[in-house]
């Protein structure tokens, strides 16, 4: 007689990187900003799924209502709610959310200045880590080496991903954990976001976002731009608004004070 078996539900509590979008004010500017990055890239948002994070601003119940009317108007399809006060929570809003973190930024770099003082071979942590490690154990200026605790290892970093083929029009490619390597280009109405750097070994046509979900020191590589949009950690930059002398040529994009920086490699 076969014997009954027991099964249950499984319910796991996981996390998952999300995009947030931050209103400010005045929000009617904030809004032509925003029409002006779906002009240039009207794909931006679709099939995403986006938090509302309204810490910035002090709204009511019906202001609130019609901004998320004005967001979904823009195809903009919003998944939940935070820095909203948690009694407003019903069922003709999206979930509110509490608890939720930014991504941790390291302490700023002092060493870093201008566009032509920046390093793109800079240590990562770890390697900074191992050159100390040596530095002590081989007693560094001379001083004699005295009980030396080892350091912990550090953390292994993350994994990237490597595309050995071209990304073509209509792909969207996450990563966002670490680095994203193509080899090859990446076409018009295509695009790469990437918690880490984007590396591209071809023509970019379409869009780059490095740093995606907080990662300040992430950068944008290309051996040709002529991009729709690039974006680091959150700050973007439209292909009307980038400069014609980097336009076809060999780049790298970074963030600095709040700016997308490019400059050419050649």
């Amino acid at each position: 007689m076969p014997q009954a078996s027991s099964r249950h539900i499984r319910f796991r509590g996981r996390s998952f990187p999300v995009l947030t979008l931050e209103p400010e004010q005045p929000i009617e500017g904030w809004f032509e900003q925003l029409d002006a990055l779906l002009e240039q890239s009207p794909a931006f948002f679709s099939r995403k799924s986006i938090v509302i994070d309204l810490a910035k601003l002090t709204l009511e119940r019906p202001q609130l209502t019609e901004l998320l009317e004005n967001l979904a108007r823009r195809g903009i399809r919003v998944m939940g709610l935070s820095g909203v006060d948690p009694s407003w929570a019903c069922d003709d809003l999206p979930p509110i959310l509490a608890g939720g973190r930014a991504t941790p930024q390291p302490p700023p770099d002092v060493g870093a200045t201008r566009a032509k003082d920046v390093n793109p071979g800079t240590l990562t942590p770890s390697e900074e880590a191992a050159f100390e490690d040596i530095a002590n154990a081989l007693g560094a200026g001379g001083a004699p080496a005295v009980d030396v605790k080892p350091s912990e290892p550090p953390a292994p970093s993350a994994a990237p991903l490597i595309l050995l083929e071209p990304v073509r029009s209509g792909q969207s490619i996450y990563h966002p954990d670490g680095d994203v390597t193509v080899i090859g280009s990446v076409a018009s109405g295509a695009e790469i976001m990437a918690g880490g750097s984007v590396h591209i070994y071809g023509t970019l046509r379409g869009r780059a976002m490095a740093g995606a979900y907080g990662e300040k020191r992430a950068r944008i590589f290309c051996r040709k731009l002529e991009a729709e949009l690039l974006s680091v950690c959150g700050v973007y930059l439209t292909a009307d608004e980038i400069s014609a002398n980097v336009q076809s040529q060999s780049i790298q994009a970074w963030l600095e004070n709040e700016t997308v920086k490019i400059a050419r490699l050649d």
